[in-house]
């Protein structure tokens, strides 16, 4: 049943909002929750950091799998039926991941995890859009967005928390109690509001055609910057399977009067503007998420759960920026206010870029506030813009192509950024050596006091020469380290000035209401 224009109390939009929001925060929050506690998972279940880092990338992948499939099982069987698999699906693999006794089996019960994680996401937000009346849709938006942002960001606070004072399976138990309430609480408060259409048949070629496709989209993202990109065969093959794939998945969506995945909201100018928006900025959001922690404990060497807890205060800007976005948005033009959003987020990447190696936590979080202010700014506007246009009878469509974008955002943004850390400290650390590979111990300015302290402690000759030689491969290593980084926070910096020419384009597009058919 539709909300429509009726008046809806007060007291029910607030149990809906609370009941799709402890979902939400759920999916999120496991999102980034072990990414501080994968050198732990490593050694405690006898793997390597490159091993482990699958118990992360695999949540986000299930979840790119799954979110397309959000408008047809709403559609199919209704939205809150297929709300409340998606919970039970999710609290399952959350229980079994506690349980995994193998880095494969933790790999394994975290593709079962994302798939009930990815379903969640899109349903909370159209079950809650479908909730509010249209003129409280800035609202909705404000209250969504404060799960949507500040999740991921006080996930790898809670994750090291828990590394440092539990065990790494207690990650995953929390959720079980959670999903419990959550269960109650969809059961019970929401209705069914999905416009129900006849029941039609799964299409299962159209989701080998898709998962084929993004697979293989996914893997040259995350293995070709380590082969070489297109140099490797293997690359160069699934980049092929991936466009191949992705364009005959559209030509069937599109010929089909039962789409798997209704494509059709992508038909309005103001929703698909929208749409490349959010992929973009969730490269650089999600890259600055993963990148942040790893800065604090690689360059500036704190513990796990002091790197963790550097998120807090952006999920406390967050919280403010998207508090502030609600209240002004009927006075300040959405797209000036995502302008200034992203100006912000720029702003707070280049603060970091010039950090360097002896930044205080202080220095560090202040930066970091910046940036979860701007995001806080950013995510009321731009969906206002780009939902404004979408009929109800596509809200579930919507919104699942949107936490598509989000999650696949996400995914390019580990990716990405993540392979780019790598190899700009491998040009760094080439740089670097090569200004000191003349150097002796003996004659090199910046090596000779290391030589003479070592000599003046009673080292021989030899062995002096031998340790200032390893505290100068540190000291190289050290600066690489700090230079991959900084470039790393420049490019995320650069794409958040890339996202602004898109708010141009929000003015191009008809004011009237589009209706597609």
């Amino acid at each position: 049943m539709t909300q429509g224009t009726a008046r809806v109390s007060t007291s029910y939009l607030r149990l809906v909002t609370l009941a799709v929001l402890i979902p939400s925060w759920m999916a999120l929050i496991d999102g980034t929750i072990v990414n501080v506690g994968l050198d732990t998972i490593a050694g405690n279940l006898g793997a390597t950091i490159d091993e482990a880092s699958w118990v992360s990338s695999i949540y986000v992948i299930a979840g790119i799998f799954v979110m397309p499939l959000t408008g047809w099982l709403a559609t199919n069987y209704g939205r809150k039926r297929a709300f409340l698999a998606a919970i039970v699906v999710f609290t399952a693999g959350s229980l079994l991941c506690a349980v995994s006794q193998s880095l494969d089996q933790l790999i394994a019960m975290r593709l079962v995890q994302g798939i009930g994680g990815g379903l969640m996401l899109p349903l909370a937000m159209a079950a809650l859009i479908d909730a509010y009346p249209p003129d409280g849709l800035t609202s909705a938006f404000r209250v969504y967005g404060i799960a949507v942002m500040a999740g991921p960001a006080i996930g790898p606070a809670i994750g090291g928390w828990i590394i440092a004072n539990l065990s790494w399976p207690w990650m995953f138990v929390i959720n079980v109690p959670l999903g419990i309430v959550a269960f109650f609480l969809i059961s019970s408060v929401l209705r069914d509001q999905s416009e129900r259409a006849q029941r039609g048949p799964f299409d299962w070629a159209s989701l080998a055609v898709l998962v084929a496709g993004l697979g293989s989209l996914q893997f040259v993202v995350q293995e070709g910057p380590r082969r070489g990109w297109f140099g490797d065969p293997g690359v160069g093959l699934a980049a092929a399977i991936a466009c191949i794939a992705l364009f005959v998945f559209v030509r069937m969506q599109l010929r089909t009067a039962a789409p798997l995945v209704d494509l059709r909201p992508l038909a309005i100018p103001s929703y698909a503007i929208g749409m490349a928006l959010a992929l973009i900025t969730g490269i650089g959001f999600s890259g600055s998420g993963l990148i942040i922690p790893l800065y604090m404990q690689d360059v500036l060497h704190y513990a796990p759960d002091i790197a963790g807890f550097i998120v807090v205060p952006s999920a406390i800007g967050s919280i403010v920026g998207t508090e502030i976005s609600g209240r002004i948005g009927k006075r300040v033009p959405p797209a000036a206010l995502a302008a200034v959003s992203l100006v912000l987020c720029a702003s707070g990447s280049f603060w970091f870029a010039h950090l360097g190696d002896r930044a205080g936590f202080t220095a560090a979080i202040l930066p970091r506030i910046v940036q979860g202010l701007g995001l806080g700014l950013l995510y009321v506007p731009i969906n206002v813009l780009a939902m404004s246009h979408v009929p109800k009878r596509f809200y579930d469509a919507a919104s699942g192509l949107s936490s598509l974008m989000r999650q696949v955002g996400t995914g390019l943004g580990y990716a990405i950024l993540g392979s780019f850390i790598l190899r700009m400290r491998i040009g760094a650390t080439a740089l670097t050596a090569a200004g000191v590979r003349h150097a002796t111990a003996t004659t090199d300015p910046g090596v000779a006091p290391i030589y003479q302290w070592f000599v003046a402690h009673g080292f021989s000759a030899n062995d002096a020469s031998t340790a200032s030689a390893a505290v100068l491969a540190e000291l190289v290593a050290r600066a690489a380290t700090t230079a991959a980084y900084s470039q790393t926070f420049v490019v995320v910096a650069l794409l958040f000035v890339a996202a602004l020419p898109f708010l141009v384009l929000f003015s191009l597009v008809p004011k009237t209401k589009a209706d597609p058919a």
